[in-house]
């Protein structure tokens, strides 16, 4: 294996481990802890957190996928043109689709907090904050739990 290919597959699964291991915290142990302390406190912590957390996170999943197409171009054990024609693009196709669609979900996830928290201070509608809250949750979990799919599917190609 050539220092390269090392060196992508590091920059792929270092920030794909920071991607998903992050919202998987947020999803399943930060965020429903911030909502049980009420919207004061999680308003307060998230406008703190989220200055760092969203660029990092973020950055960790547009350098996982911007890595993961040039891996697909440079791996020996096929390329775009495997995608979806052989076990290994089948693994990686889903793995590529499963990425962007928890992309999709986490960028709704975030755009429903950032809705609640403009409401917040506006809004008597509690069944309106609460109806994004609930969303969020959702959105959350399908984005963390879909991004584990892509690692799974992708790990997997190597043994497909």
């Amino acid at each position: 294996m050539d220092t390269e290919l090392i060196i992508m597959r590091i920059l792929h699964i270092g920030p794909g481990v920071v991607w998903v291991g992050s919202a998987f915290f947020a999803a399943f142990i930060l965020n429903p802890r911030l909502r049980a302390l009420g919207p004061d406190m999680e308003k307060q912590v998230t406008a703190s957190i989220n200055k760092i957390w969203g660029p990092v996170v973020h950055g960790a999943a547009a350098i996982t996928i911007i890595v993961g197409f040039l891996l697909i171009s440079r791996s020996p054990s096929g390329g775009f043109g495997d995608l979806f024609n052989t076990n290994w693009g089948w693994a990686i196709g889903i793995g590529l689709i499963a990425s962007f669609v928890a992309l999709l979900f986490g960028g709704l996830a975030g755009f429903s907090q950032a809705r609640k928290r403009s409401l917040n201070d506006e809004s008597s509608d509690h069944v309106g904050l609460r109806s994004l809250d609930v969303k969020a949750a959702i959105y959350e979990k399908l984005h963390a739990s879909i991004a584990l799919l892509a690692v799974a599917a992708m790990a997997a190609a190597r043994w497909v």
